[in-house]
C-alpha cells in the first residue's frame, strides 16, 4: 500500500491541521470580554453601512492578531435562526477580509442590521470592505 492512499489512523488523524480547523474563530480570535465591547461602543469610532455597524479600536498589546467580536440584537432579530445568520454572515465577511487589514492588531465589534437578512456575502463583505476603507483600517487598494 502506497503512502497516498493511507487512511490515516487515529494516532496521525490529529497532526495535520484540517482545512475546516483554519478557517474557525478561536478563542484569541474573538472578544469575549463584556467590558472590552462596552469600550467600543463608547469609543469615537464607529461608522454604519447599509448591512452593519462597526466600532473598532487598537486592539490591547497582549493580542495575537485582528479581533471580532458579531452581535445580533434580540430587538432585531426576533427568531434566533435569524440573529445565526446575521453573525454568520459577520463572521465570514470579517474572515475573509482579516488577512488584508492594515496596521496593528484591531478590535472590531459588528452589530447587524435587519437588511442584512436579505443580503448574500459579497454584498455584506463589500459594505464591510468600505467601513473598513473609511476607517482607515483596509488600505484603499484592497478590492472585497
Amino acid at each position: 500500500m502506497s503512502a497516498a492512499t493511507e487512511t490515516p489512523t487515529p494516532a496521525t488523524a490529529g497532526t495535520e491541521p484540517s482545512r475546516r480547523r483554519a478557517c474557525l474563530f478561536g478563542r484569541a480570535s474573538r472578544i469575549v470580554s463584556r467590558a472590552r465591547f462596552e469600550q467600543l461602543y463608547a469609543g469615537r469610532a464607529k461608522r454604519a453601512g447599509r448591512y452593519l455597524v462597526a466600532y473598532w479600536d487598537a486592539a490591547p498589546a497582549d493580542a495575537a492578531g485582528h479581533r471580532l467580536g458579531a452581535t445580533a440584537a434580540k430587538r432585531t432579530f426576533h427568531d434566533a435562526h435569524e440573529r445565526n445568520r446575521a453573525k454568520r454572515l459577520l463572521r465570514e465577511s470579517f474572515r475573509l477580509l482579516r488577512p488584508s487589514f492594515g496596521g496593528g492588531p484591531w478590535d472590531l465589534v459588528l452589530v447587524a442590521r435587519r437588511s442584512i437578512l436579505r443580503a448574500k456575502e459579497p454584498e455584506v463583505r463589500a459594505d464591510l470592505a468600505a467601513l473598513c476603507r473609511a476607517a482607515g483600517i483596509l488600505p484603499p487598494e484592497v478590492s472585497p
